[in-house]
């Protein structure tokens, strides 16, 4: 399915990634710093429920609409009966449900034993890391039924009503949609998600389309969602749904393009193939949907390019896309989970580069955000070059290699590889994005302005980028437009919110800039809730000492900050240049913390 490469590697990768990585400095780089009424159809109602129904209790996040349940940003599996019956639990929480009730409600008509609804409960007792002897969240009521026992909250976190339903229609926008696992044992999640994210992936290249991110159109999924309501959701013009049957070596794709306006399919067809044809298959569904969104018009070769993805065989693949499902959770066990997956996907084909830009993504992230090791910093740098060696024009490797490099300070050398990557694909959020922080952290405000506008230009639903290009509007003085990016990243961030209630980088970025508007309430209560949800979390702790400090508490921002600075976690580079930090940079604990610093 691929030909080989021709680059030469010593042997024993990819357990040390051997050779040594280029001379370097020992710092880190990067931080983060008038119409007639509508009516709702049910099927409507339903989907919105996707958004103003997300029950939140501890680290849990239980969606009823789409019966997906979630331990802080890790999304676990658990069964339609097992989510049937927390979903009843949770609706009468602190009131005992009989077992009678529950069988009506889950199983209709169908007779079943005790032992289902058992298997039931065990079930999301081991979800939840629950006990039934000392329950913090079923209890069994003897001979009676079950009582869900844990407080609940159902609110957003005071996201102004309608801030989803104010999104603009763009017919040229697309969204594509987790695809549905219709497998016999419906284990295929990660290659339904995979085939998703690889066709979003794809059609970015695509002149004159914008896509929208996957965190966004993730949010919709399984046979319950209308599909016109998540396009007005989503602001998009067309959606690509679809679902993935594997058994064995066989494998059946159904996709269909949709028109959001009409509710028409423009485009459908089933695929019958064979595991090993998923590349071929990919390659036709981009095509097929990038032309018919052009109205017919033939893609230019910079665009063909982008749409063929690099090929492997099936099995370093499913290891690829397992390792890339893991990887956007950002939590330590999820990276550690991701790394272990692209290793796999190495040690199955050495020469497959996607996984070893996957691999420097990792190694780069862990260093950044988990402890600064100095083996995860050799390591992002190795994996990096070599996923260079093997495609020089994979927009995805320039990026991986110029997160490492910048990691290393090496700003210069970076610059080339993130300029590069643009080059290739115009609409590459990822590499003005890293770049831009980069820049801000070489002490190029000015740059970064310029390139954080561009990453939230390509990618319209991002708050990140807007956020920070107002922090670096306010260092240049230009107070009018850093009050402006202010207000748009409040909005996008109260539209992810929006989406889910639980995204804890907009809870915890979002609050500085709520701050900068005069609220100062919803700032701490953002702020609090991102360190109630993420403890560990370096995004959050930090911002949330940031906004301490600029509220006056000193003492209490200096001691969040010994709980990140104290253990060398931090990027000094960027604490060096971030405003925030002024008002303590002569205070004695400052001091010795910014000491512990590489």
């Amino acid at each position: 399915m691929k030909s080989s490469a021709t680059c030469v590697r010593p042997e024993g990768v990819p357990k040390g990634y051997e050779g040594s990585a280029a001379e370097s400095r020992d710092s880190p780089g990067i931080s983060p710093g008038s119409g007639r009424a509508r009516r709702d159809s049910p099927a409507q109602r339903r989907t919105a429920a996707v958004m103003s129904q997300q029950i939140l209790f501890g680290r849990y996040r239980f969606e009823p609409a789409t019966a997906r349940l979630w331990a802080d940003q890790r999304e676990i599996k658990v069964t339609r009966k097992a989510a049937a019956v927390l979903g009843l639990l949770v609706e009468r929480a602190g009131q005992p449900v009989a077992k009678q009730e529950l069988f009506a409600s889950v199983w209709g008509n169908v007779i079943v034993s005790d032992d289902a609804l058992t298997t039931c409960v065990q079930e999301l007792r081991k979800a939840l890391g629950d006990d039934a002897r000392q329950p913090r969240y079923i209890e069994t009521r003897h001979r009676y039924g079950y009582c869900f026992v844990a407080e609940l909250t159902r609110e957003t976190p005071s996201v102004p009503a309608g801030a989803v339903a104010a999104a603009t229609q763009d017919p040229t926008a697309i969204a594509v949609l987790p695809f549905m696992d219709m497998s016999p044992g419906r284990d295929q999640d990660y290659f339904c998600e995979g085939l998703a994210e690889e066709l979003i992936d794809a059609l970015t290249h695509v002149d004159g389309l914008r896509v929208s991110c996957r965190s966004c159109s993730f949010q919709f999924r399984g046979d319950g969602v209308d599909l016109r309501e998540v396009g007005r959701q989503l602001g998009v013009g067309s959606i690509v749904a679809g679902s993935v049957r594997r058994a064995g070596d066989q494998l059946r794709i159904t996709v269909q393009l949709v028109d959001v306006a009409t509710g028409y399919h423009k485009w459908s067809q089933r695929f019958e193939r064979q595991v090993g044809d998923v590349f071929a298959v990919q390659d036709e569904i981009a095509g097929t949907v990038a032309t018919t969104l052009r109205g017919g018009a033939a893609l230019t070769q910079r665009e063909q390019r982008g749409l063929r993805r690099p090929q492997t065989t099936t099995e370093p693949y499913e290891r690829y896309l397992r390792g890339r499902q893991c990887l956007h959770r950002m939590a330590q066990v999820d990276l550690d989970q991701s790394r272990r997956m692209f290793e796999g996907a190495i040690e199955l084909d050495a020469d497959y580069a996607p996984a070893w830009a996957g691999l420097a993504t990792v190694h780069a992230l862990l260093y950044e955000w988990w402890g600064s090791r100095d083996e995860d910093l050799h390591r992002t740098e190795r994996a990096s070059q070599i996923a260079m060696e093997l495609a020089p024009d994979l927009a995805d490797a320039h990026v991986a290699r110029g997160f490492a490099l910048s990691l290393h300070r090496r700003y210069d050398e970076a610059q080339v590889h993130f300029e590069f990557a643009a080059r290739i694909n115009p609409h590459l959020f990822d590499a003005y994005y890293y770049y831009g922080r980069t820049a801000f952290a070489h002490g190029e405000v000015e740059r970064s302005v310029e390139l954080f506008r561009k990453a939230g230009e390509v990618r319209q639903e991002d708050f990140q980028s807007i956020i920070l290009m107002g922090q670096s509007l306010r260092m240049l003085g230009r107070v009018e437009e850093a009050r402006a990016a202010d207000s748009e990243g409040v909005r996008r961030a109260e539209r992810i919110l929006a989406l889910n209630p639980a995204d804890g980088r907009a809870l915890s970025m979002a609050p500085l800039a709520l701050f900068n508007e005069g609220d100062v309430e919803r700032a701490m209560q953002w702020s609090r809730r991102a360190v109630e949800l993420y403890p560990d979390d370096l995004s959050a702790l930090i911002n949330c000492a940031c906004l301490n400090l600029r509220t006056g508490n000193t003492e209490a921002a200096l001691d969040v900050l010994e709980r990140v600075f104290g253990r060398g976690w931090g990027k000094r580079d960027w604490v060096e240049h971030d405003p925030d930090y002024d008002i303590v940079r002569d205070h004695p604990r400052f001091k010795a913390l910014l000491a512990k610093l590489k």
